[in-house]
């Protein structure tokens, strides 16, 4: 595989828990909680302080773009030095038969998407989950980390309900560029990434936070033509306002830092 398309379409066989196990005896795997063509993630205990983390191992053609591996490495480091409620901790990475891997904190709950799947937000709720993630990006973007996938499905409500943005697994150091990489999800990608990935930076995170508390607040994500929140959900006109500057075309006109959002 080629360092310039190092995300295209993977058939990805998980490996086997007792295979899992024989490669990392420092945990147990306990089970399978998700794979795709970017990977698997498995529940395990860390046998050595008893503590439940989630193991995301990537598909070997991964690690055969050296790009890739870099940039997976460095995140890997500057992750594990984060600390903040909102964040999913990182505890270790590495690589066994050429896959990389991270460990994670394991996260007992649901994901955003899980949580309004049909059922979208009220204004208070939809609020402090967005200045929760707000948070976490903020101290992630101080440390020079972006995300570039921030969605639903990549937030995690623990049982107490504290939100905590996880899978970084498309997040690249601040300034980093690629050529002819895509990354993020369709109707959560800034203009930028697909057409001045230079320019890329906090605020590219920051417009996938507005379409997700559109989502939040509606149950569905912008269109092309953008249609007033306040059209689908009560809410206070003002968070029409503060949702139309995060999701603005131009760069320029949207929120500089999560803090300002």
């Amino acid at each position: 595989m080629s360092d310039d398309n190092p995300h295209q379409a993977l058939e990805f066989i998980p490996p086997s828990l007792d295979h899992l196990a024989a490669l990392l005896p420092a945990y147990k795997f306990d089970n399978l909680i998700a794979a795709g063509g970017m990977g698997a993630v498995y529940k395990a205990t860390q046998t050595s302080l008893d503590r439940p983390v989630a193991v995301k191992v990537l598909p070997p053609e991964l690690g055969e773009s050296k790009t890739f591996r870099e940039s997976f490495v460095k995140e890997a480091k500057l992750m594990a030095r984060l600390n903040h409620p909102n964040l999913i901790s990182v505890f270790d990475f590495g690589e066994i038969e050429g896959m990389l891997y991270i460990v994670m904190e394991f996260v007992d709950g649901a994901t955003l998407h899980e949580k309004i799947y049909g059922n979208p937000l009220k204004q208070q709720e939809a609020l402090e989950i967005t200045i929760a993630i707000c948070r976490g990006l903020a101290n992630a973007h101080e440390a020079g980390i972006l995300h570039r996938d921030i969605k639903p499905a990549n937030i995690f409500i623990t049982q107490s309900g504290i939100p905590k943005v996880g899978d970084f697994g498309l997040a690249r150091p601040s300034g980093d560029t690629e050529t002819g990489i895509i990354f993020g999800t369709p109707g959560y990608t800034a203009p930028e990434v697909l057409g001045a990935p230079d320019k890329v930076g906090p605020a590219t995170d920051i417009f996938a936070v507005g379409v997700m508390l559109y989502e939040l607040l509606s149950g569905k994500i912008p269109g092309k033509l953008y249609e007033p929140i306040t059209k689908y959900a009560k809410c206070d006109p003002m968070i029409d306002r503060l949702i139309r500057k995060a999701v603005s075309a131009k760069l320029e006109q949207r929120y500089s830092s999560s803090e300002d959002f």
